[in-house]
């Protein structure tokens, strides 16, 4: 006897004022109806049925679906919620409560790059490792300190909840939940379909901007310092004597404003203007290196592999001009 088809998942896709259409696009494209050639030789019929619900909205623009009550996450199976423009605005309370009920209720729970707050206001990532855009990483790790916050990587998966960085990490996390539900050759079909590149691991790292230290000048204009200084170099004991502080104060006062060690900063700040010459210069990884300040050629290819997880050879393939 033919088995029972199952019923379709329910994914409800979270769209709030302000949202990210295209981390909207996403997942309508990934979880809601498929195109003929990726349903013609699947058994069972279409696995899913999307919605998108949200609180209403006052900055509406055309939408595939129409945008439900909040009450629909009483039934989803999936709630991913999709990033906004801005996220320094708490997210809407009844947004916040109805998550929190269908994490309880056991709801697997999904964010795209700055639906990352909303999932935090809930509680649901308390205890957990996520990521978000790099932009607002610090944002969310100043304002959930219970949170830790990955913004290396593109998407991150802890104990059943799962994030992602910027718009186009989302597309990874939706087929890794295809992956996960439908196994591989459907992902591979559908990323086929998407005309997407290969897909790539959460733990790649986002290509992230380093961002200025703010609130002590003091410190900013150590690493105004540093920056006109990387092809030298450089130890705490030397940048300690230029700042006129002692090692145990630089360190402390470093790490208040920019959120990581002295030599840590210094390292990504190398890498930073490794990858620009890597971009915008026919020049060999030897004079790339010694240009940043890494000495050596391998000295180089580790820090940058560390980085970013990927090679000065490849970044320089993916993105020279």
């Amino acid at each position: 006897m033919d088995k029972e088809p199952k019923d379709p998942a329910k994914v409800a896709v979270v769209v709030q004022p302000g949202f990210v259409p295209l981390d909207v696009a996403i997942p309508q494209q990934v979880f809601g109806p498929w195109p003929d050639q990726l349903t013609a030789s699947r058994a069972g019929g279409f696995p899913y049925e999307l919605s998108l619900v949200g609180p209403p909205l006052a900055d509406r623009v055309p939408l595939a679906h129409v945008v439900e009550p909040l009450d629909r996450l009483e039934v989803a199976d999936t709630v991913i919620v999709a990033g906004v423009e801005d996220p320094t605005g708490p997210p809407d309370a009844e947004l916040v409560r109805r998550l929190r009920a269908a994490y309880d209720r056991g709801s697997r729970m999904v964010s795209i790059c700055t639906g990352a707050f909303a999932l935090a206001a809930a509680g649901i990532l308390d205890g957990r490792g996520a990521t978000t855009h790099w932009h607002w990483a610090r944002l969310l790790r100043d304002r959930h300190p219970s949170v830790t916050v990955r913004e290396a990587e593109l998407y991150v998966e802890d104990t059943g909840v799962f994030t992602s960085a910027g718009v186009l990490a989302g597309a990874d996390l939706c087929l890794h939940l295809l992956r996960l539900d439908h196994g591989q050759a459907t992902a591979n079909a559908m990323a086929r379909f998407l005309v997407g590149p290969p897909h790539r691991e959460g733990g790649q790292a986002q290509f992230i901007e380093p961002l200025p230290p703010v609130g002590d000048p003091g410190i900013t204009a150590v690493t105004t310092w540093i920056l006109t200084h990387l092809d030298e170099p450089l130890t705490l004991g030397t940048i300690s004597r230029h700042s006129h502080m002692s090692p145990r104060t630089l360190r402390r006062r470093f790490l208040a404003a920019t959120g990581t060690s002295v030599m840590n900063w210094v390292a990504a700040q190398r890498v930073a203007r490794a990858r620009v010459l890597l971009e915008t210069t026919r020049l060999g990884v030897d004079d790339i290196a010694h240009r940043c300040g890494f000495g050596s050629a391998e000295s180089l290819r580790v820090h940058f592999t560390a980085l970013t997880r990927t090679t000065p050879s490849r970044y320089r393939r993916t993105f020279a001009g």
